[in-house]
């Protein structure tokens, strides 16, 4: 079977890692959008749009796939212009602040995960003028069988667990069948 190596950059200056990923065998290159052009008004400007571009462009261009990952604070409507770019192709909606497990999910996840579904279904699959990108939705932190229905009934794709599976009772093994 083929390994699939997603890459979550969660740091400033992630331009500098795009190569020594790709050499790596990265099969994805997850960016964070605050990283991009400095952290003026949470990502919601020109500069880190352009850079957030130019980064896309960088990534796919080494033969990766691009996602993009925002904080709990930051507007999900600051990244629509990079997904009509057609450059990215997941998006990864922080539910905790990033830097450290454990932490309670964030309820603010849920409406930036029902905006974003309604834009990628009714804005980017009848786009024209850019070939469409099947986007998925991924969710980070806070993820247990409490949280993990709203997600999904929100329009998640993709979960990311990490406490609910390592430190789960019935052990790894009934912590997924237990997400599931």
């Amino acid at each position: 079977p083929e390994l699939t190596l997603d890459v979550h950059l969660c740091v400033d200056r992630p331009e500098r890692y795009a190569i020594p990923m790709a050499e790596a065998g990265a099969t994805r290159i997850i960016f964070q959008w605050e990283a991009m052009g400095g952290k003026t008004n949470h990502g919601d400007d020109d500069k880190t749009l352009s850079s957030a571009i130019a980064f896309a462009r960088t990534i796919t261009s080494l033969g990766m796939k691009c996602g993009v990952s925002i904080n709990p604070e930051t507007p999900v409507k600051s990244i629509f212009p990079l997904l009509d770019s057609g450059l990215v192709d997941l998006v990864d909606v922080l539910a905790v602040e990033p830097g450290f497990g454990g932490q309670e999910f964030n309820e603010v996840a849920i409406p930036k995960i029902v905006m974003l579904r309604q834009y990628i279904d009714e804005k980017l699959r009848t786009s024209n003028g850019v070939e469409y990108v099947d986007v998925k939705i991924l969710v980070d932190g806070g993820i247990h069988r409490g949280t993990s229905s709203l997600v999904r009934s929100a329009g998640a794709d993709i979960l990311v667990a990490g406490t609910a599976l390592f430190r789960h009772p019935l052990g790894f093994e009934g912590a997924v069948n237990e997400l599931l």
